[in-house]
C-alpha cells in the first residue's frame, strides 16, 4: 500500500511544526492563554535564549483539576462552544493545539489553581506523553514551564538562529503583548537578568515609553477614528521622523498582532509623498472590528487575518493616519514645552523676549550673516494660517526664508515649498476630473477578456474622470482614443490592462494614481522657484499664504521637508542660555 496513516506521534509532530516555530512562539501562545485568562501579571523566565527553559507565570484564572489532563489533548479548548463561535472568535487563543503541539516537542509541566481552589495541580508531559495530574502547593494561577525545547526533533532544533536573534524574537513578542495590554504588568527576565519590566500603566502612551523608548514615543501623536463598525485608534510620527525600515510599523486587529500585508501597506499609503523613499514611519495601529468581518483562522500561528470587506478597512485605515497628518501639517514645527524649573543660585543670563524687543536687538546689534538680504523686518501678520502669520525676517543664500514667531525660529526652503503648493493644485484638478487630456493621433487597441471587457464598461466613468478616453472596438476591445497628458508617450496598453486587473481585485487603480501622482510630482518640480533667485517680500507673503491653504506643507512631494523648526528652548540652549 502507498497511502498510509501516520501514527499520532509523527502527526503530533507535525501539527507541533505548525504552531511552534521556535521558542519565541511558545512565549507568544502561552502568554495569549495568560491574557486570555484574565491574568494581570505575566512574568517569563528564560534560559538560553529559551532553548534551554521557559517558563511563563500568571494570576490568572487558573485550570480546574478536573480539566488539566484534557487541557493537553488536540483540538480541546474552552473558548469555542459551537461551529459559529469559529466565525465570530473574540479570544486571542481558539484552536486547541498549543498546549498538545507544545508538550509533543519538549519537557512540559503545568502548575495550575483556580482561586477558589485550596490546592493546586500539576501535571507532567513530556515529548506528548503526560502523567496523571498531581496535587501540589501553589499560588492562584498557572504556570507553564518548558525544557529542552526540541529535544526529540533534532532537526527542527538545527533551523534555529542565533541565540541573541532568538531572544530577540522573544523580546519583540513580549514587547507587542505590552502594547496591547497596557493594564497588564509583564516581566522577562533572561539567564537570571531583569530585560523587561514594563508595569501596569493606565495611559497607553506610557506603555509606548516603556516599550519604544522616551526618544521614539514623545515623537509620536494620537489620532482616531470611527467609520461604522470599524475603530481605529494609536499613534504615529509626524513627518519627517523616519526609520530605515518598517520594523515600527505595528499592527492589531481586536488586540491580536498581526502581520497583514493589507494594514502595513494602508499605514505606508497614508505617508505618501510625505516621507522621502526608503524611508518608513513609525506607526502602532489598533484596529477594532466586529468578530464576524475578519477571520482569524488562516493560519496556524494566528498571524494573519483576513477581512470580510477588505477594501473598506483599507481606505478607512489610510483615511484615518492622512487626517491625522493633516491636522499636524497645519500646526507644524514647535510641540508645548513643559515650563521650566525657576533658576537656584548662579548667574544666569536673562531671556531675550520674543516680540516686542526684537527690533531694538536688530538695530543695536546688525544681523551678523553676511548672505542676510535687507529687508525691513515686518511685524506679525495677523493671518488666520500658521504660515501667514509669521514674521519674515529676510531671505538667506537665496534659497531660505528665514521667519520668526512667538512660538520660535523658522527656516523655509522656498523651493520645496512651492513645490508643494503646485502639486497640490495639481492634485486637485486630477480629483475634481479636470485632468488635461492628450487625443492619440493613432489610437491603440487593447483585446480584453469577457470577463475584463465587462468590468471596463462598467468603470468608464471613473476612466473618463482619470483622463483615459476608451471606445468599444468589436466584441472583445476597446479602442484607447486618449489619455492624460502627463503620461510619457508610448505604448500606453500596458497602463491600461494593469488598470483593469487592479479595478477587478480593490476596485480602484493604486498603481495608476501612484504612476500619475509622480508624474505631477515631477511636473510640479520642474515649473516652480528655484534656488538662487532673491524673491520681493510680497512673494514671500504669497508664498507663505498659499501653504496656509495646502494639507501637508510640511514636506515637498518627495518627502524633502519645508521647514526647519527651532524653539524658545533650543536657541537658549545653543547659546548657553540654561
Amino acid at each position: 500500500m502507498k497511502i498510509r496513516v501516520l501514527s499520532e506521534e509523527v502527526a503530533s509532530r507535525i501539527a507541533a511544526g505548525e504552531v511552534v516555530e521556535r521558542p519565541a512562539s511558545v512565549v507568544k501562545e502561552l502568554i495569549e492563554n495568560s491574557l486570555d485568562a484574565r491574568a494581570t501579571e505575566i512574568s517569563v523566565w528564560v534560559e538560553k535564549s529559551g532553548t534551554a527553559l521557559i517558563r511563563v507565570s500568571d494570576n490568572g484564572e487558573g485550570i480546574a483539576a478536573e480539566d488539566l489532563a484534557l487541557a493537553v489533548e488536540r483540538h480541546s479548548t474552552s473558548k469555542l462552544q459551537n461551529e459559529d463561535d469559529l466565525f465570530r472568535i473574540a479570544t486571542l487563543g481558539f484552536r486547541g493545539e498549543a498546549l498538545p503541539s507544545i508538550g509533543s516537542v519538549s519537557k512540559m509541566e503545568i502548575i495550575s489553581r483556580q482561586r477558589s481552589s485550596d490546592s493546586g495541580y500539576r501535571l507532567r508531559v513530556q515529548g506528548g506523553k503526560k502523567d496523571e495530574p498531581s496535587i501540589t502547593a501553589s499560588s492562584p494561577g498557572t504556570t507553564v514551564e518548558i525544557r529542552e525545547i526540541f529535544f526529540n526533533v533534532p532537526a527542527r532544533k538545527k533551523f534555529l538562529k542565533a541565540p541573541a536573534t532568538e531572544l530577540s524574537h522573544i523580546c519583540d513578542v513580549i514587547n507587542r503583548m505590552a502594547l496591547a495590554s497596557p493594564r497588564v504588568h509583564f516581566r522577562l527576565y533572561h539567564d537570571g537578568r531583569n530585560v523587561a519590566d514594563y508595569v501596569a500603566v493606565a495611559d497607553a502612551k506610557d506603555r509606548l515609553s516603556q516599550v519604544l523608548g522616551r526618544d521614539i514615543a514623545k515623537e509620536l501623536i494620537s489620532f482616531a477614528s470611527e467609520q461604522g463598525a470599524l475603530a481605529i485608534h494609536g499613534y504615529l510620527s509626524a513627518a519627517p521622523t523616519s526609520f530605515p525600515n518598517s520594523r515600527q510599523v505595528i499592527t492589531f486587529v481586536n488586540r491580536r498582532y498581526v502581520r497583514d500585508k493589507v494594514l502595513t501597506h494602508a499605514a505606508l499609503q497614508g505617508y505618501e509623498t510625505l516621507l522621502m523613499r526608503g524611508q518608513y514611519p513609525a506607526v502602532v495601529l489598533f484596529l477594532n472590528v466586529p468578530y464576524q468581518d475578519v477571520d482569524v483562522n488562516v493560519h496556524p500561528a494566528k498571524y494573519e487575518v483576513r477581512f470580510r470587506r477588505q477594501s473598506e478597512v483599507h481606505e478607512a485605515i489610510v483615511g484615518a493616519i492622512r487626517q491625522a497628518l493633516k491636522v499636524e501639517a497645519k500646526e507644524p514645527g514647535l510641540r508645548p514645552s513643559f515650563p521650566q524649573a525657576p533658576w537656584v543660585g548662579g548667574a544666569r543670563e536673562a531671556s531675550l523676549p520674543y516680540g516686542s524687543s526684537v527690533n531694538s536687538a536688530r538695530q543695536a546689534s546688525p544681523f551678523p550673516f553676511e548672505y542676510a538680504q535687507s529687508i525691513p523686518l515686518q511685524t506679525e501678520c495677523p493671518g488666520e494660517g500658521f504660515f501667514s502669520s509669521m514674521n519674515v525676517l529676510g531671505q538667506v543664500l537665496g534659497c531660505y526664508l528665514v521667519c520668526s514667531s512667538s512660538r520660535g525660529l523658522f527656516i523655509i526652503d522656498q523651493h520645496a515649498a512651492h513645490e508643494r503648493v503646485a502639486f497640490e493644485k495639481l492634485c486637485s484638478q486630477m480629483a475634481s476630473g479636470e485632468v488635461q487630456k492628450q487625443s492619440l493621433l493613432i489610437p491603440q487597441t487593447v483585446e480584453l477578456s469577457a470577463g475584463e471587457f465587462m468590468l471596463v464598461e462598467k468603470m468608464l466613468p471613473t476612466l473618463d474622470r482619470l483622463g483615459f478616453l476608451v471606445e468599444p472596438f468589436g466584441a472583445s476591445a476597446y479602442a484607447i482614443t486618449a489619455v492624460p497628458a502627463l503620461l510619457p508617450e508610448g505604448d500606453c496598453r500596458p497602463v491600461v490592462r494593469q488598470m483593469v486587473a487592479e479595478l477587478a481585485e480593490v476596485e480602484n487603480s493604486e498603481k495608476l494614481r501612484q504612476h500619475l501622482e509622480e508624474r505631477l510630482a515631477t511636473i510640479a518640480c520642474h515649473s516652480v522657484i528655484r534656488a538662487n533667485r532673491q524673491l520681493e517680500m510680497n512673494e514671500m507673503r504669497a508664498l507663505l499664504q498659499d501653504l496656509d491653504h495646502v494639507d501637508f506643507a510640511t514636506q515637498c512631494p518627495h518627502g524633502r521637508p519645508v521647514l526647519i523648526a527651532l524653539s524658545r528652548d533650543e536657541l537658549e540652549r545653543m547659546f548657553k542660555r540654561v
